[in-house]
C-alpha cells in the first residue's frame, strides 16, 4: 500500500489562517482551509489602522530593539518575550513582503512607504493603507492562496463551520468534523495536524466591535475535548468606538495617530486622584478636572509624553475611570 501523503487542516480564513496556509503550502504539504464565512469577509478586514515594523524610513532612530521595548512595556511585562523579539525583528521584512504582494500602502511624495504613529510609541512605525489596511492585507493574502489553489496545494472550504476534533484512541488529533452551513452536511476530514486560527471571543460582551462570527466557539470546542487554553483573560478592549443599537462601530486608532484628541467637558468643582500615576512623594497624583463647560484633554494632561497615543489599555482604563468614577461622561451619562 502506498504511503498516505501528509495533509494539514487550517481552520480560520483571516490574516493568520491565510498566512499559515501559504507557509504550509510553500513547504510542499497540501492544506485544507476552512472558514465559516468567505475569507474576504473575515474579521481581519476591521483592522483599519496599520501594521507595525521599525523600518525607520523617517530617520527617527527607530529600531527592532526599541519596537521590542515598546511592546513589552505596553503589555505590562506580561508578554512572552522570545516570540515578541522574533516578531519585532521580522516585522520590517513582513511589511516588505506585503508590499511586494501588491498591498496599496500609503506613500510619501518621494514614493517611499509612509508611516504613522500608533499608541504606545514615540516613533512613526505603522505602515498603513488608508483606513482599510486589514482589508488590503487580507485581499493580498487571499490572492496568494488562490495561486496555491490553482497549483492543487490548497483546497478551500468556505462557509464550513468547525465542530470538533477527531481523535484516535490515544487522544492524538487526526482531523476535524465540519458542517456546510448552507446544506447542514456533516463531514469528517483527515489531517496530520490541525491549526486553529479562529480569532477571539469578542461577542462574550454585550456590545462589541467584533463581527457576529467572533464567538470563540472553535477554541471552546477544542478546549472541551482536552486541548490546553492559555491566556484567555487577555482580551483587548478597543478604547474608541461609535455606539450603535446592535453593536459598536470601530473608531480606528489611526484617528488619534493623525492628531485626534480624546476629551470630555470639564468640571472645575471636581478632582480625580489617579490610582495609576504617582507624584514625587509616591502618592496617587491628583488632577483638576479642567474648566466647567470647556473641553478637558485628560490624556494629554496625565501623560504629556505620549498624549493621546498611550497604549490602548491605558486609554481604555482612563476613559472608563473618567466616565464612571468621576462622572464626566458625554451629556452627563455614567454619573
Amino acid at each position: 500500500m502506498p504511503p498516505v501523503k501528509q495533509r494539514i487542516i487550517v481552520v480560520g480564513g483571516g490574516l493568520a489562517g491565510l498566512m499559515t496556509t501559504i507557509k504550509i503550502a510553500e513547504a510542499g504539504i497540501p492544506v485544507d482551509l476552512f472558514s465559516i464565512v468567505p475569507v474576504k469577509r473575515s474579521h481581519s478586514v476591521c483592522a483599519q489602522g496599520g501594521i507595525n515594523g521599525a523600518k525607520n524610513l523617517k530617520g527617527e532612530g527607530d529600531s527592532p530593539e526599541i519596537h521590542f521595548d515598546d511592546t513589552v512595556y505596553g503589555g505590562d511585562f506580561l508578554g512572552n518575550q522570545p516570540p515578541i523579539k522574533a516578531m519585532c525583528y521580522a516585522a520590517p521584512a513582513v511589511i516588505d513582503l506585503f508590499d511586494r504582494m501588491g498591498v496599496m500602502f500609503n506613500r510619501t511624495p518621494e514614493g517611499l512607504l509612509d508611516f504613522r504613529r500608533f499608541g504606545g510609541t514615540l516613533y512613526h512605525r505603522t505602515a498603513f493603507a488608508g483606513a482599510t489596511t486589514g482589508q488590503q492585507l487580507l485581499y493580498a493574502l487571499d490572492e496568494q492562496v488562490r495561486r496555491w489553489e490553482d497549483a492543487g496545494m490548497v483546497t478551500k472550504y468556505e462557509l464550513w463551520e468547525f465542530l470538533r476534533i477527531v481523535q484516535d484512541e490515544e487522544g492524538v488529533c487526526r482531523g476535524i468534523v465540519a458542517t456546510d452551513v448552507r446544506t447542514l452536511e456533516l463531514k469528517s476530514f483527515r489531517a496530520d495536524a490541525v491549526v486553529l486560527c479562529t480569532g477571539g471571543p469578542g461577542l462574550v460582551f454585550g456590545k462589541s466591535t467584533n463581527s457576529i462570527i467572533n464567538t470563540g466557539a472553535a477554541n471552546a470546542r477544542a478546549y472541551q475535548q482536552g486541548c490546553y487554553y492559555a491566556n484567555g483573560e487577555f482580551i483587548q478592549v478597543h478604547p474608541t468606538a461609535i455606539p450603535g443599537e446592535d453593536k459598536l462601530r470601530l473608531m480606528s486608532e489611526s484617528a488619534r495617530g493623525e492628531g485626534g484628541r480624546v476629551w470630555v467637558y470639564g468640571d472645575s468643582n471636581k478632582t480625580y486622584k489617579n490610582p495609576f500615576i504617582r507624584d514625587d512623594a509616591g502618592n496617587f497624583k491628583e488632577f483638576k478636572c479642567g474648566e466647567t463647560g470647556k473641553p478637558w484633554y485628560f490624556l494629554e494632561e496625565m501623560y504629556p509624553k505620549y498624549g493621546n497615543l498611550v497604549p490602548r489599555d491605558v486609554v481604555t482604563r482612563e476613559i472608563f475611570m473618567i466616565c464612571t468614577q468621576v462622572g464626566l461622561g458625554f451629556i452627563g451619562e455614567n454619573k
